[in-house]
C-alpha cells in the first residue's frame, strides 16, 4: 500500500514540475513574431528579433537586429517583452547606435558619453510608451521589468552611467504612453 501512495506523490509532484516549468516560459517564438511584426508596421521598419544570450537583456545592433536574451523571453510576459522590443525598436529607427558610437569616438569615453547616451535611453522609452498604447497594451509589466534590470543606475552617479534613473525613464515611459 506504501508504494502505491508514494507512486502518486511522485506523479503528482511530477505534474506540478511539468506545469510550473511549463508557466516560465511565457513568450511563444510566435508570440515574438507577432511583436515583430506589430513593431515594424507602427514604426514602418524590417527590424528582426534574434533569442541570443546577452548580459544587457536585449539590445540593438544599429543593422536593423535586436537581440533579446532567452532568460528574458522566458521569464517575462507578453506586454513586458513587448514594451522591450519597443525601446529596442525605437533605437534602431532614430538610429541612436550610430550616433553613440560617433559621439564617443569624437569626444572619447567621457561624462559627455554617458549623458548623451542616457538622452536617447529616454527617447526610446518615451517611443516604447507610444508603442504600448497604440496596442492598448498595459503598462505595468514593462514598467515591472525596467525596476528589476535597471536598479544598478539608481545607485550609481548620473555621470557614470549609461541609462537613466528609473523615476526618469518611467516618466519618459508615461509621457510617451499619454502622448495619444
Amino acid at each position: 500500500m506504501g508504494y502505491k501512495v508514494l507512486r502518486k506523490v511522485i506523479t503528482l509532484l511530477l505534474a506540478i514540475l511539468i506545469t510550473i516549468s511549463t508557466c516560465f516560459s511565457r513568450v511563444t517564438n510566435e508570440q515574438l513574431i507577432d511583436i515583430s511584426s506589430k513593431l515594424n508596421y507602427i514604426y514602418g521598419t524590417t527590424i528582426i528579433v534574434q533569442v541570443y544570450p546577452t548580459q544587457l537583456g536585449a539590445m540593438a545592433t544599429g543593422q536593423r537586429i535586436v537581440y533579446i536574451d532567452p532568460t528574458m523571453v522566458e521569464n517575462e510576459s507578453y506586454e513586458a517583452i513587448f514594451g522591450v522590443l519597443a525601446h529596442e525598436w525605437a533605437h534602431e529607427v532614430l538610429n541612436h547606435v550610430p550616433q553613440i558610437f560617433l559621439h564617443q569616438w569624437m569626444s572619447g569615453q567621457n561624462i559627455s558619453t554617458n549623458i548623451f547616451s542616457q538622452q536617447k535611453e529616454l527617447e526610446a522609452d518615451y517611443y516604447a510608451g507610444r508603442a504600448l498604447k497604440m496596442y492598448n497594451l498595459p503598462l505595468e509589466p514593462f514598467i515591472d521589468l525596467l525596476k528589476r534590470y535597471n536598479v544598478y543606475a539608481d545607485y550609481t552617479h548620473p555621470y557614470f552611467r549609461t541609462h537613466p534613473s528609473t523615476e526618469e525613464r518611467i516618466r519618459a515611459i508615461l509621457n510617451g504612453y499619454n502622448s495619444i
